[in-house]
């Protein structure tokens, strides 16, 4: 390889050990390395190939060029293109950043939650953790009961002021609207 591995061995030097700089040293620039083969033969079937495609490509490339030259709006088109598709790269890479942010989070706090779950078992014993659950559950019962019972009242009056035709102002002919529900000759 050329000067560019000493330059770096050289910028590397107040970093790392001395012992790992000479290793650096003898695989980088040691000929007989598979890195240094690797490098040779790749710059060899590179130039190869530079060689036979250049009078293919050239012309091709010159066209091109010329074209582009010719009619800057496609330069113009092509660069809005570049820049919109690397916006909505970088709104779908924070999108997904924010959607493993959130599923980590969630999984965290249901860790939690498992983990607190059995802090209060272990702390409480089984008897009394199970006491406190079914304490609880009937409680939750009686608030679904409540909500269920004002429910129903809500719904019958509201039935009942659909079947009447209307509620306050009905009385002087006029038609009030039913707030959306209407039925077959009760409505506006």
């Amino acid at each position: 390889m050329d000067r560019g591995e000493s330059v770096i061995l050289d910028a590397l030097q107040g970093f790392l050990p001395e012992q790992t700089l000479e290793l650096l040293q003898d695989y980088l620039q040691n000929p007989q390395t598979f890195l240094q083969t690797l490098w040779r033969q790749t710059v060899l079937v590179t130039n190869k190939l530079s060689t036979v495609l250049s009078p293919l490509f050239a012309p091709l490339l010159a066209r091109a060029l010329q074209a582009l030259n010719d009619s800057p709006d496609i330069v113009v088109l092509g660069f809005v293109l570049a820049a919109f598709f690397l916006v909505i790269q970088l709104i779908s890479w924070v999108h997904r950043t924010m959607m493993y942010m959130t599923r980590l989070a969630f999984r965290m706090l249901g860790w939690a939650l498992v983990f607190a779950l059995l802090a209060v078992v272990w702390r409480r014993g089984p008897e009394a953790t199970i006491r406190d659950v079914v304490v609880f559950v009937s409680k939750l019962a009686g608030y679904a009961t409540l909500i269920k019972d004002i429910w129903l009242s809500e719904y019958k009056k509201f039935d009942a002021q659909t079947k009447r035709g209307g509620g306050v102002g009905a009385g002087a002919g006029q038609r009030t609207p039913s707030g959306g529900y209407s039925r077959s000759g009760n409505g506006w």
